[in-house]
């Protein structure tokens, strides 16, 4: 009788469930660019919407320019590898970049999700085509605690939680940012490099031997090349760079 009751407990539950999704679903949910209503209330862009996000074909993993075929690096990059591969859905260009500014500038969580949808898109593809290994954790670029006391929230670990969920990889926060620097999208090429030296520390060791590192926007490399270098000074381990979209400098 107890096993029976357990599982007439269980089924209800289940039912009780399925009727709040369906509730949910009932509710208004539209795309974030156009406003039409989205196919599930877990969809924050709208069929049409999504497919028009930039998604080149294929990207060097070293500068992230079109490439013609299924290989690593184009031809420059191929003359001078990089140090750490390079990932990223497109170049900065619309509808992305509204997305991106939405999140950062606008506190717009759900723009998250579906950035974090599009870049994991681009990852599958690289991991079935074998140009990357799959990393062990995840870890999000992070903000000096000022700064996201200020903002309320760290929009590289927003889009690192939905990359962790729709790829199965978990997330570390093993490093810290140790002083707050002026903005980067503030300063020149030249100024960016030096802005945050000896800015990043790691935490604690990581359990493994391949992670990616998680951020919005790749421009110059600044930023993530200066976390890379505070975790490599401390242990050895593979390190990808993965973001929504890299701005193309002239």
């Amino acid at each position: 009788m107890r096993l029976l009751s357990a599982n007439t407990s269980l089924h209800y539950i289940r039912r009780l469930l399925g009727a709040i999704e369906t509730c949910r679903n009932t509710l208004p949910h539209c795309c974030l660019l156009c406003n039409r209503k989205t196919a599930h209330y877990r969809d924050h862009l709208c069929s049409v919407c999504r497919q028009d996000l930039p998604y080149p074909d294929q990207l060097c993993l070293g500068c992230a320019a079109p490439i013609p075929s299924a290989v690593s690096f184009c031809g420059k990059c191929q003359q001078s590898p990089p140090a750490h591969v390079l990932v990223t859905a497109s170049s900065y260009h619309s509808p992305s970049k509204e997305l991106i500014s939405s999140l950062k500038y606008h506190s717009n969580y759900l723009a998250a999700r579906e950035l974090a949808r599009h870049l994991a898109r681009r990852v599958q593809q690289l991991l079935q085509q074998q140009l990357i290994d799959k990393p062990q954790f995840l870890v999000p670029v992070p903000l000096h605690w000022r700064r996201q006391h200020s903002r309320g929230f760290n929009q590289a670990a927003l889009l690192a939680q939905g990359l962790s969920e729709f790829l199965d990889i978990p997330l570390l926060h093993c490093c810290k940012r140790n002083k707050a620097t002026t903005a980067q999208a503030q300063l020149s090429a030249k100024q960016r490099q030096h802005n945050l030296d000896n800015v990043f520390e790691l935490s604690y060791p990581i359990k493994g031997d391949c992670i990616a590192l998680i951020d919005d926007v790749f421009t110059t490399g600044a930023t993530m090349q200066e976390l890379s270098n505070s975790i490599l000074t401390q242990q050895p381990v593979d390190i990808q760079y993965w973001t929504i979209a890299r701005t193309l400098l002239d």
